[in-house]
């Protein structure tokens, strides 16, 4: 099943695809799910210069992979679902739907790069996004929730490699960064 999901998946959009046990986190995060599918869509190079230099563009190409990543996650879901096996969306709308959202804090309960970090794609960084050897922060992506029979990989928690650095603390232009690791159970507000 995990070479047919993934194949959908790639075939989709997604550029990153991993298959998560997160039997060990609390049950109020997983919904008494023991599986995750975790998935990314890359932001092009061009969108991330363009940014970085502050080009206005026609178009925000990390809010079209959001939408694009959370369609993606509804549609997941529900081809397990066709397949007789529970799952469960963590888009947006979903996790507003169901409750799973926090809409003053702006944080779900179970956040993507919670599972992204077990998923050993990045660490968390003291902007509290998560940070990948690739790709830095430039990237979507969602989670499906799930009791299908795939295959799940283990992988190393990559710690943080901010250290002393804090250059995002020190250019925020609105001083919200606090210059603060992230730690378990990871508070925003800390951060």
């Amino acid at each position: 099943m995990n070479l047919e999901l993934q194949r959908e998946l790639f075939d989709r959009g997604a550029d990153i695809v991993r298959f998560l046990d997160i039997s060990e986190l609390p049950e109020k995060q997983t919904q008494g799910f023991n599986k995750a599918i975790l998935f990314c869509m890359v932001l092009s190079k061009q969108f991330v210069r363009d940014m970085r230099n502050n080009k206005k563009t026609d178009h925000d190409e990390f809010i079209e992979k959001e939408q694009k990543s959370d369609e993606l996650a509804d549609w997941l879901a529900n081809y397990i679902q066709q397949k007789g096996y529970h799952a469960y969306s963590q888009s947006e709308k979903n996790n507003e739907k169901t409750g799973n959202y926090n809409s003053e804090t702006r944080s779900s309960n179970l956040p993507h790069k919670t599972i992204a970090r077990i998923a050993g794609l990045g660490f968390i960084g003291k902007n509290n996004l998560l940070v990948t050897e690739d790709y830095g922060c430039a990237f979507s992506m969602c989670t499906v929730l799930t009791d299908a029979p795939i295959i799940t990989e283990k992988h190393m928690v990559i710690p943080s490699k901010c250290g002393v650095c804090n250059i995002c603390k020190d250019i925020c232009p609105s001083n919200a960064i606090k210059g603060n690791e992230w730690s378990i159970p990871g508070n925003r507000e800390d951060i």
